[in-house]
Order: C-alpha cells, then sequence, then structure tokens
C-alpha cells in the first residue's frame, strides 16, 4: 500500500499496534519547511506515527527535520525508559508482575471459568439508546442489542476462562482489571458494524490499547456478536458451542497481559497469546495436560507438514519489531509462519528450557520489570552467552523430543 504524504488530508488508521501516548502534541516541520501539529504516538525503526486532528499518520523519520528527528529519539529512549509500574486509574500503585510468592513450574491440569448466571450483572438496558452494558466477574460488555443472562453467560466463559488461565500459569503475569474494576469489551450486532469501526477483515476479534511508557491509560477487545457463536433466529440470540474460539481467545490472552505488552518484544507478546489460545478448550474450560501436543498440532496444521515445521530464525524472530511483524502479516507469512514460530520459541522457555520449570523465562520478565533493557535481559538470561544459532540447536532438540521437527530460515 502508498503510504500517505505526511501533510496530506489522507489519514491513515492505526489499530491493532500499541502506542506510547504524551500529553501534549507539539509543531513538527518537514525538511522542505511545512509544519503540522500533532501528537507522537510510536517510532518503530524509521517509522514515526503522530496522531493529529485530521487522524493518524505514518511516514519515514526521515522526512522530519534533523532537531524533530532528534526530540523523536529522545521520547522513544524516554518510554522505553519509564519505571514499570502498571496502570493505577482505579486506587493504589500496582505491580507489573506478582513473583513473591510464584511456585515456578507447578500447573493444573485443567482451568475453568468458575461462575454461574447470577455473577452476571445488567449495568444498563436502554432500547432507545441502542446501549445494553453487562458485567461478568472481570469483564464488562457493551452491547448494541439486548441479550439474555444465558447469552452473556455462554460467552462471558471464554473471557473469564482466559483471564484464569493468564491468572493460573505459573510465571507471575498477576492479571488485574483497570478502570472500574473491569476489562471493557464492545460488541458489535454484525461483522459490517465491527468492520467500520476498525474491525481488520477476517479477524475474530482485535485489541486495541494505549500508553505511556511503561503505563497502560485504556484498553478494550473489540468483537461481533456472531464471532461469539451468536446469532438472532429471528426471535432471540443463541450460542453455537462449537464455535472455533482460537482467534478471541489470543485477543483477550494480549488484555489479559496489558500490563506486560508495553515492556516485552514482539515473539513474547504474541507467542505468550499464541501458547494459551491453542490449548484445547471447551465450554468454559483449557484442558492443559498435553500443552506441548496441542502447539505441535496447532503448528503443523499452519504449515501442512506434519510434525514439521519451518519456522522464523532465532535472531529474526526475537529482534523483530512491531512494525516488521505487522508488514509481515499484510504480506501473507504472519498466520503461517510467525505466530507459530513465536508459539515455538515462548513454549520452549516456558516449559522445555532447562528444568521445565520456566526459570530463565521468569528471571527475564522480572529484569525487564526491573528497568533492564530487553536486549540485555536476553542476551544475559535466554541466551546465556550463546549464538542465536547455538539457541536454535537447543530449542530444535527438546521440540525434537516432543515430536516436532524444526528448521529455521
Amino acid at each position: 500500500m502508498k503510504r500517505p504524504s505526511v501533510f496530506s488530508l489522507t489519514a491513515l488508521a492505526v489499530a491493532l499496534l500499541p502506542f506510547p501516548s504524551i500529553a501534549e502534541p507539539r509543531t513538527w516541520t518537514s525538511t522542505d519547511g511545512r509544519e503540522l501539529q500533532g501528537e507522537i504516538l510510536s517510532l518503530e525503526g524509521d517509522l514515526i506515527t503522530l496522531k493529529t486532528d485530521r487522524g493518524n499518520f505514518e511516514f519515514p523519520l526521515s522526512r522530519l527535520t534533523e532537531a524533530d528527528r532528534a526530540w523523536a529519539k529522545e521520547w522513544k529512549e524516554k518510554a522505553m525508559a519509564a519505571p514499570a509500574k502498571g496502570d493505577s486509574s482505579n486506587g493504589g500503585d500496582r505491580t507489573v508482575g506478582d513473583f513473591e510468592n510464584l511456585k515456578l513450574g507447578e500447573w493444573p491440569n485443567s482451568i475453568a471459568a468458575d461462575f454461574d448466571v447470577d455473577a452476571i450483572e445488567i449495568v444498563k438496558e436502554d432500547k432507545d439508546a441502542g446501549e445494553y452494558i453487562y458485567r461478568s466477574p472481570h469483564f464488562e460488555f457493551r452491547s448494541p442489542l439486548r441479550l439474555s443472562k444465558t447469552v452473556v453467560l455462554e460467552f462471558s466463559r471464554i473471557f473469564e476462562a482466559t483471564f484464569q488461565f493468564a491468572k493460573e500459569m505459573p510465571i507471575g503475569l498477576n492479571p488485574q482489571p483497570w478502570g472500574e474494576g473491569y476489562y471493557p469489551t464492545q460488541l458489535y450486532a454484525t461483522r459490517e458494524d465491527y468492520y467500520a469501526d476498525g474491525g481488520m477483515a477476517g479477524s475474530g476479534g482485535m485489541f486495541a490499547y494505549s500508553w505511556r511508557g511503561a503505563e497502560i491509560l485504556s484498553s478494550i477487545i473489540k468483537v461481533p456478536l456472531p464471532n461469539l457463536g451468536v446469532e438472532y433466529t429471528g426471535t432471540r440470540f443463541i450460542v453455537d458451542h462449537k464455535k472455533r474460539s482460537d482467534t478471541l481467545i489470543h485477543e483477550i490472552a494480549h488484555q489479559m497481559t496489558g500490563r506486560w505488552l508495553p515492556l516485552m518484544p514482539t515473539w513474547f507478546k504474541e507467542g505468550l497469546a499464541e501458547t494459551i489460545s491453542t490449548q484445547r478448550y471447551d465450554n468454559g474450560r483449557f484442558t492443559i495436560t498435553s500443552m506441548d501436543r496441542s502447539i505441535r498440532e496447532d503448528v503443523t496444521r499452519r504449515s501442512g507438514n506434519d510434525r514439521e515445521f519451518a519456522m522464523l530464525n532465532l535472531e529474526r524472530l526475537m529482534t523483530i519489531t512491531g512494525q516488521e511483524w505487522a508488514a509481515d502479516l499484510a504480506s501473507g507469512s504472519g498466520s503461517r509462519v510467525n505466530y507459530p514460530s513465536a508459539n515455538v520459541l515462548f513454549y520452549y522457555f516456558l516449559r522445555l528450557d532447562g528444568d521445565g520449570d520456566g526459570a530463565a523465562l521468569v528471571d527475564y520478565m522480572k529484569a525487564i520489570a526491573g528497568g533492564m533493557k530487553e536486549e540485555e535481559a536476553r542476551a544475559e538470561i535466554l541466551l546465556k552467552g550463546r549464538s542465536f544459532e547455538e539457541l536454535q540447536e537447543a530449542v530444535a532438540d527438546a521440540w525434537r523430543s516432543e515430536g516436532l521437527r524444526l528448521t529455521f530460515f
């Protein structure tokens, strides 16, 4: 897609990717002397994104004056160096992770959303305004249509089970809602309504958020009701329990781990969400007795090769930026290669590395939460002085024992 000129009136919509937020806009000047008032949203490599009154613009940093380029790079350094305090919008200053009482490597056989219909709260039902708000224990659902408690309960289970999964993973994620104590979710009557509000074509749902430094400012999941398996029969809404939920679970997992998203590299964020979403889920329960098998089956299903997978080489995977990941998705390789590659690598550190208790992964998370630069934590804790090629050999050996043959390109 041809990128719009920085000072044209054509806005480039920016969705799905996380952007740090600075409160005050400033005047930016192009190399040919034109000016634009805007707020910096992100700087990824040589691509800068500005928020303006006319929309969001993404363009090469080289189009700006030397002074503006220096300011943007300094902003990026300050944002990355911000202390990891998490969100405090609903009172109190909460840490990103919870490692104090963590029991490494202790996993249950299954994880379930344990609540009943009485836990569903009807907050608002306004037919004239077309606004209906419902709450499960940790989520607030905003719908344009009236839904029965039974229907809300059915799709709440997938959200609550995913929350519980993130909570019980023995790596200290410490998921906590912010704002009023609920994770917000916007529902849409049709897929067309969802796409009209920024949903990506073909996606089962999306998670969007904004942040400043390491502090989440806002987040929301957007999903059309049909993608939750909720269909209108002409007289009432019904739920299809056979509806595939992995794409939606992936986005919910991002929301559960929101405080980590500004801190961690792309492979970690996407790998964590993939590891959760590729597990066996049925009616509010994840079965995790064979996590490696579930991942192997998903990876080989996508690649089309039984028990074999050609994944991204680890230097590329562990250093890939959000912009590069998005570009791969646009080219069509993301779903087939990037996501399963991140899944394979994340699960290796989660349960196959060392003693299989995720110790190095947790130490890596602790270091970054404590302010260490990601590249330093990666070299010292994950690579442990090894080259990327040596780590590849270790990952391939571990997965070979689980019935998956890996090659790297």
